[in-house]
């Protein structure tokens, strides 16, 4: 496979690339990284079939412009052809889904061949220990150009895993942040496993005030500003390439997006919620936070069209996670549909959204006439390779959000039942491999049993990803599904001190009851059954009148209750 550069300037809509066979060619970009001009689009053709690498960045010893440093070099008779004979350079790609993308279109022999010949940084210092890499890595070019972006760091982090076929983890994540008395302490998430249980979600849990939501929100501002604060933020860099936050309360105030410099790095922060932008204007150019319900069937349309896009893009990676697949399977648990589908335009004929129709059923379905026509366009799993999601994207109309047919009718959902979809829609449709999902509040709408299913849904999804969640929770029943030591209580002392601390039990699979008492103090917490209870023992005499005044209607517990009650004994 060739690896090329010919002088040619990048477009909009990018050139399948100009030599035959299979190729990779490089074109000039005049993107300005303090200083330094280094990125270069890529287009990319693998047996007869364009493949979409994304973005590299190389960076030529001692210059600031590569492209015009290349062009010397054309201009003097090289071919274009990599590697750059007679030259000190190193490259990142923009995501490291770039190598996981040719390792499994070509092997990893092919795609390692590759990385040489653009002297990929990662796999030079890591694997082959070159002394000329590791010295360009630290200068201020490959800091401030090459490393600019999240994706970028991951790359170099541990692309060389890919070339080296080793498996790739979020490695625990130590966090120092300040708490509600503004003291510093530090929380060390417990992602890799010492034992058989699931290691993949770490949950915060403590009575309301002890600064939960307050720890998202810090880790979320060190991660969107890359604090230099020694005191603060991430221990050591994390191996992640994106944060994604959820979050469903009225009154949360997470950003509701990141502007950065760069597009590709605009993918590092993603939130869901009821907040977001309106539309941009004279006086507003990016546009107004609102509170809106629309917002989340927006995500979730749009969401439910990433993950067909992400499916046809990245199908050649090994291994992968087919998103939509994912969605079905995940949300065939709570309800039962045939497929989902998405409003599009009712003027545009069913045939623009589809490559091809032969044994496509139904192409669409339509609702109501005249004005009132809608017209649904099923987004499948059978039918990822023949959808247009080009086409999807220019004419859907998101706030309709995502409708779901079963016998050619739509699926009537509960508010719980199209919170939990949403919410796995939009998690999947941004999720890419060691992301972090922070989830504040999960159980806002969901009944326990919806609960249940919502951390069972996270870590389906966090496996296949290769991901990691934190979810700042009251909800017993989630902290059931997580072990001890993922479990991080919260609890406020008599001194003004936040303790943070580890149940002393094993709590996945545990008793609620016992879970309660510890985390909440419910021991200590006179419950207003147990006054009636007292109340009644008083005034019936007894604690045997009170059993058979209460005849039928008495359960194990209270019987066992009323009795210890009367013993003093409770």
């Amino acid at each position: 496979m060739k690896v090329v550069y010919l002088g040619t300037a990048s477009r909009r809509n990018m050139p399948p690339p100009s030599l035959e066979g299979d190729v990779i060619e490089l074109f000039w970009n005049n993107w300005n990284d303090y200083g330094y001009q280094t990125s270069f689009p890529t287009t990319c053709r693998i047996k007869g079939k364009l493949v979409e690498l994304g973005l590299i960045r190389l960076l030529v010893d001692g210059k600031h412009y590569t492209c015009a440093y290349l062009d010397q070099l054309l201009a003097k008779g090289w071919d274009g052809v990599f590697p750059i004979p007679d030259t000190d350079y190193i490259s990142i790609p923009s995501e490291i889904a770039f190598y996981e993308q040719l390792e499994g279109a070509v092997g990893y022999r092919i795609a390692t061949r590759v990385a040489k010949a653009l002297h990929d940084a990662s796999y030079l210092v890591r694997v082959v220990d070159d002394e000329t890499a590791k010295r360009l890595v630290e200068t201020e070019g490959f800091k401030n150009s090459l490393q600019r972006e999240r994706g970028s760091t991951k790359a170099y982090l541990d692309g060389w895993k890919i070339l080296e076929r080793q498996a790739i983890a979020v490695l625990d994540l130590g966090f120092r942040y300040k708490d509600i008395f503004g003291k510093t302490a530090t929380l060390n998430l417990k992602f890799q496993a010492d034992s058989p249980l699931p290691h993949d979600v770490n949950v915060l849990i403590g009575a309301n005030g002890s600064g939960k939501s307050r720890v998202l929100h810090q880790m979320v501002d060190d991660w969107m500003t890359q604090s230099k604060d020694d005191e603060l933020g991430f221990i050591s860099k994390p191996n992640l390439n994106q944060l994604v936050v959820v979050s469903y309360s009225p009154f949360e105030r997470f950003p509701v997006d990141y502007q950065p410099n760069s597009v590709q790095d605009s993918l590092a922060y993603r939130y869901f919620g009821f907040r977001g932008r309106s539309a941009p204007s004279e006086s507003n150019k990016r546009g107004k936070i609102r509170l809106s319900h629309d917002f989340p069937k927006s995500n979730a349309a749009e969401g439910l069209v990433a993950c067909l896009s992400d499916d046809k893009r990245y199908r050649a990676i090994r291994d992968w996670a087919h998103k939509v697949k994912t969605v079905e399977r995940v949300l065939l648990s709570a309800f039962d549909f045939d497929f989902a589908a998405v409003d599009v335009s009712a003027s545009k004929r069913p045939q623009i959204f589809y490559s091809e129709t032969d044994d496509v059923n139904p192409l669409s379905i339509e609702i109501g006439d005249g004005d009132d026509l809608r017209r649904f366009i099923p987004i499948t799993s059978g039918h990822v390779a023949k959808l247009k999601d080009e086409a999807l994207r220019k004419w859907i109309l998101p706030k309709n959000g995502v409708t779901f047919f079963k016998n050619g009718s739509p699926v009537e959902l509960s508010s719980g039942q199209r919170l939990f979809a949403y919410i796995v829609i939009n998690i999947l449709g941004v999720i890419r491999r060691n992301s972090l999902i922070l989830v504040d509040e999960p159980e806002l709408y969901l009944h326990p049993t919806l609960e249940i299913q919502f951390v069972d849904m996270l870590k389906k999804i966090l496996s296949q990803f290769n991901s990691k969640a934190l979810l700042a929770t009251h909800s017993l029943v989630t902290v059931r599904e997580i072990p001890a030591d993922c479990v991080h209580v919260f609890e406020r002392t008599d001194d003004n001190e936040v303790v943070v601390k580890h149940p002393p039990f094993q709590t996945f699979g545990g008793d609620v009851q016992r879970i309660s008492s510890y985390v909440f103090g419910d021991r200590s917490v006179s419950k207003p059954f147990e006054r009636w209870i007292a109340e009644q023992i008083e005034e019936l005499g007894s604690g045997g009148a009170l059993l058979e005044a209460l005849g039928d209607e008495l359960n194990e517990e209270l019987i066992v209750q009323i009795k210890a009650m009367e013993r003093g004994q409770w």
